[in-house]
């Protein structure tokens, strides 16, 4: 979230060249940078809100889209358990009915009619025949115990798998509620954010809608970036130079690193370069004004958590001073929480 934020003021300058009335855009970025400085510091809070809004939605929307799927797919695979666990069933019935069978052979008849068989043997040879009968029949019934037990365990791993569908499909119905719930809550703070810019700034607050526009869409590609930290082992992660070129990506990566992975894939409209070294991730590049920008800070991973600490942010000539690093980033830095 707080590279995010990171780049939403990074490009906040561009955004006003682009949105504000006649006289301000023919002042050039310069001006535009020392204008954006000057703004009221109502102002720039109302922008960092309203985008981080933006962003929350956007994620929200993601995660519902996810969980949606992911239950209509549960809910697809119930029908398919409930009809193998019921096969296993009938399985099941089958063996024990053989075996009864046996049992009831066994201990009402065979005992005696077994003996009486081994008995009736006139020679050694007789006998081992009549011994080899007995063991076939013996066996019989042993491989029907066999066959009934394994049936046994396969109702047992089928009503288990059936089972967990059952949960799982619970606990994602409770999940897609939350997520519901989530976007609405947003919505309506977002409305009543809304609101309050109408009322407080006036005429001004068109400008500042403008700009929270441009930032929302120019995050959206880095979200996809900070995304692939998400299941990364960290200590694997050494990042080299990576050059976004439109639609593709030039990653450059040493040979014991899988960076590969995580950059690949990702794109931005303008060419930007990240470097990562020590823990320290520097993202460089050229704004839609062609003027140079870079943002410097030490990027984390803690409790299935991922943290960037913006330390600084330039564009062109002119650093954001630490009071406006700090509102961007916020006390504990920008963090992208993961769902187990």
């Amino acid at each position: 979230m707080k590279l995010r934020r990171c780049l939403i003021f990074v490009i906040i300058p561009v955004l006003l060249w682009q949105s504000m009335y006649l006289p301000l855009a023919s002042a050039g970025t310069g001006e535009v940078l020392k204008q954006h400085r000057l703004l009221k510091q109502r102002e720039q809070q109302i922008v960092a809100e309203l985008v981080k809004m933006e962003l929350a939605l956007d994620r929200t929307d993601r995660e519902y889209a996810r969980v949606q799927a992911s239950l209509l797919q549960t809910r697809s695979n119930i029908p398919a358990a409930r009809e193998q666990l019921a096969r296993s069933k009938e399985i099941l019935k089958h063996a024990r009915q053989r075996l009864n069978l046996w049992l009831r052979h066994l201990y009402m008849e065979g005992r005696t009619h077994y003996l009486m068989i081994l008995l009736g043997a006139v020679n050694l040879g007789d006998f081992l025949n009549r011994l080899a009968l007995v063991g076939m029949l013996v066996s019989r019934g042993v491989a029907d115990l066999n066959k009934t037990l394994e049936a046994v365990e396969e109702v047992k791993e089928r009503a288990a798998e059936l089972d967990k569908l059952e949960r799982q499909l619970v606990n994602q119905q409770k999940e897609l509620a939350g997520a519901l719930a989530q976007m609405k809550s947003l919505r309506l703070a977002k409305q009543q954010l809304l609101a309050t810019t109408r009322r407080e700034l006036g005429e001004n607050h068109g400008k500042v809608l403008t700009v929270v526009g441009g930032l929302h869409n120019t995050l959206k590609p880095l979200e996809t970036l900070l995304a692939r930290f998400k299941d990364a082992p960290w200590d694997q992660y050494r990042p080299d130079r990576l050059h976004w070129l439109g639609t593709r990506v030039k990653a450059e990566y040493s040979a014991s690193t899988i960076s590969k992975l995580l950059f690949s894939g990702t794109s931005l409209g303008h060419p930007v370069e990240a470097i990562f070294a020590n823990q320290l991730l520097i993202i460089k590049g050229t704004n839609q004004e062609q003027m140079d920008f870079a943002i410097a800070g030490e990027l984390t991973v803690a409790g299935g958590n991922v943290r960037y600490k913006i330390k600084s942010i330039q564009v062109g000539d002119m650093a954001f001073d630490r009071e406006l690093v700090d509102m961007i980033a916020g006390e504990e830095g920008l963090i992208y929480r993961w769902a187990s």
